[in-house]
């Protein structure tokens, strides 16, 4: 695979996922809390009320501790409604990665596809949304809607329910998104095309920005790479975004 990420993610906050392990046959990813870097102090918060409904849409707080969630284990303490934790927080998140000091860290970054300088700490976190086999937890970047360039690795969802012809997801493969308002869970949908078959979705935190994007901006997908077992197998896309020449000319 040729391409390599250029204009890394600038968030100013992250959204904190969380899907259920194996055996509970809702796998879908839940949205459970927030982190921010805006005003210069990391914090941290969980989703709750009406922000937690309109993140889970048709799901309830109780269905996601019925599937086993407990909080993330450096936020355990809650006390109260909105509770918001400051001390650490960057930290308890970057432990999730590689340390940048190791040599083979570079390599780490690959499959990213980053070979580019150091890159701060929420930028970095969403590029790899922190992502760990021995736990359900994993960053998303909602992307930004007005942004002009961007170029990150997401997680395509629904990709283990798909039979595809391993022909059409060699590495590099090219991607089509394609929006289907006729969905019937959910009409802002993005489905991922290889070759003209569904191969999974945008993840349903980031379809509004994508969305936003495939209007006027130039978008191309790309096949970044697939891990895990053909049962339960997860695959990324790499995700470009640019102002169309036109555009930026005006």
């Amino acid at each position: 695979m040729e391409h390599w990420v250029e204009v890394p993610p600038e968030p100013a906050e992250l959204t904190l996922t969380w899907r259920a392990p194996e055996g509970i046959d809702d796998r879908t990813r839940w949205a459970v809390g927030v982190l921010s870097a805006e005003g210069g102090t990391p914090r941290f918060r969980y989703l709750e009320g009406e922000e937690f409904q309109a993140a889970n849409p048709g799901r309830t707080p109780a269905q996601l501790a019925a599937h086993g969630f407990r909080g993330y284990p450096a936020f355990q303490e809650r006390k109260g409604n909105g509770k918001i934790f400051t001390h650490g927080v960057l930290d308890a998140f970057l432990r999730r990665l590689p340390p940048a000091t190791r040599t083979d860290f570079p390599v780490y970054m690959e499959l990213y596809r980053y070979r580019g300088a150091p890159l701060a700490p929420m930028s970095l976190l969403a590029l790899t949304s922190a992502r760990l086999p021995s736990d359900g937890f994993a960053l998303v970047d909602r992307l930004e809607p007005a942004s002009t360039a961007c170029d990150i690795v997401i997680e395509i969802a629904g990709f283990r329910h798909r039979a595809v012809d391993p022909a059409f997801l060699r590495d590099g493969a090219e991607l089509r998104l394609v929006p289907e308002p006729t969905n019937a869970h959910d009409a802002g949908a993005i489905r991922v095309e290889a070759a003209g078959a569904t191969v999974g979705y945008v993840q349903r935190l980031q379809t509004r920005s994508v969305a936003a994007w495939l209007k006027d901006r130039d978008v191309s997908c790309w096949l970044s790479r697939r891990s895990g077992r053909m049962e339960s197998s997860i695959a990324f896309a790499l995700l470009r975004m640019r102002c169309r020449e036109k555009a930026l000319a005006a």
